[in-house]
């Protein structure tokens, strides 16, 4: 038996649409604490992290531990027909093998998302020793990747000792976004650090800035990018492996 209430629906609306677009399939692990997901894109470049804890819903009832396997897409087109007023409600179908999604306000809509086979191998997080930690404002990160798009289709993520760059260059000319350290809420830096990435998965990612105030980034060279997405009872994290190509 799984039965849930959101207390603010965005955070798992928000979450999901990062998400899906990077991952088709995939498992949800329910168990006592709350709901959490790893999973990896079908290239390998991308490896998600997601934790929904507990205290995210005002009512929250599990019998035991399980796994809902769904189609993240269509999840995610069945979320979006949530305002922002609205209410949504969890369910496990075990008749119909189906995960049943309210959706609540002067109406009450249904949705019943049938549950498919999924992979239980739990993916494992790799523990890679970043040089630069930073934490800055969420928006600073999606209107430099926005920025970044008016002129190409990849980003460079570059952290020194005083700030925070991010740069792109392209046929259509170039652009740099500058964060200094004194704007970050942290900033330990052992040595500069400079990585290529894809804009298309960073554009995805940022989408977690809606529901997060703050991004951590941990950055090396030719290693993944890691960004951290926290809000209260909620974390969504990303490892995004380099680009390799020269500038």
């Amino acid at each position: 038996m799984f039965k849930a209430n959101l207390k603010d629906p965005k955070l798992l609306k928000h979450s999901i649409d990062a998400i899906s677009n990077m991952v088709d399939e995939v498992g949800i692990n329910v168990t006592a604490e709350g709901m959490t997901l790893k999973a990896m894109d079908p290239a390998h470049v991308a490896l998600v992290d997601f934790e929904l804890k507990k205290d995210a819903f005002d009512e929250y009832e599990v019998s035991e531990p399980i796994v809902l396997g769904v189609d993240l897409d269509r999840l995610n087109t069945i979320l979006k027909r949530a305002g922002t007023e609205d209410r949504i409600s969890l369910e496990l179908d075990s008749e119909n093998n189906a995960l049943r999604i309210r959706i609540k306000n002067s109406s009450t809509r249904t949705f019943n998302l049938p549950l498919i086979e999924v992979s239980e191998e739990e993916l494992k997080v790799p523990d890679l020793e970043f040089p630069c930690r930073v934490e800055i404002n969420s928006k600073i990160i999606s209107e430099g990747i926005k920025d970044a798009e008016i002129v190409s289709d990849h980003v460079v993520l570059k952290i020194d000792k005083e700030n925070l760059y991010i740069t792109a260059r392209g046929d259509l000319g170039n652009v740099e976004v500058m964060a200094a350290k004194d704007e970050a809420m942290s900033f330990d830096v052992k040595q500069s650090a400079s990585s290529m990435f894809s804009l298309e998965y960073l554009k995805d990612m940022i989408k977690a800035s809606d529901i997060a105030t703050t991004v951590k980034i941990s950055l090396g060279d030719s290693i993944p990018v890691k960004m951290e997405f926290l809000a209260q009872d909620m974390r969504l994290s990303f490892l995004l492996a380099p680009r390799i190509e020269s500038e």
